[in-house]
């Protein structure tokens, strides 16, 4: 019998939003129009795309965690996939307060990168240890995006001030590779 049924989720998820609203209110308001300020890379999606990613992700990456918290306990990598994947969800809920509330590039790139190592550990137990298909195929559209929004949030802590940490630019981006303002 499953203990973790999807309501599980919704409140989880719910939990999550909590903390990003708690996260946001110590560093101020999200402002996305800094997004757009920033010299960004040609290949960096647009801002209205990152809503409709992260639903997707969010509701395929909360499957995979209630997959695996039904799971027995005694699963060769379930523990490993979890806790990959409760890192995860912390850095999610920090992600826009650490980004947009602080106007900081360098901890968007920080944060995108443990995300991408978090998921990488747990896609790597579903894969490795629990071999376990649906654990792994939740956490696909997370992997293809963070494939697409490293090398963004790399480019855009190189190539743009960061006001938080008071640093940058790291680089001068060539021409052809920067995104023209819309």
């Amino acid at each position: 019998m499953k203990r973790w049924r999807w309501w599980h989720g919704v409140l989880l998820y719910g939990g999550v939003q909590a903390v990003q609203l708690a996260a946001r209110a110590m560093t101020g308001p999200e402002d996305v129009s800094f997004y757009k300020r920033q010299r960004l890379p040609v290949f960096a999606p647009p801002s209205v795309a990152f809503p409709i990613a992260w639903s997707i992700n969010s509701i395929c990456a909360m499957a995979g965690l209630l997959h695996a918290l039904n799971a027995p306990k005694n699963t060769p990598g379930r523990a490993t996939y979890v806790g990959a994947q409760s890192a995860a969800w912390v850095l999610f809920s920090i992600f826009n307060a650490a980004y947009f509330g602080l106007r900081s590039p360098i901890n968007a790139a920080v944060v995108t990168s443990l995300y991408t190592a978090a998921t990488a550990v747990a896609l790597a137990s579903a894969v490795g240890r629990m071999r376990d298909p649906q654990a792994a195929w939740a956490l696909a559209p997370t992997a293809a995006w963070l494939a697409l929004a490293n090398p963004v949030a790399i480019a855009q802590a190189a190539w743009n001030r960061d006001e938080f940490w008071n640093a940058g630019p790291f680089a001068e981006p060539p021409p052809h590779l920067v995104r023209k303002p819309s």
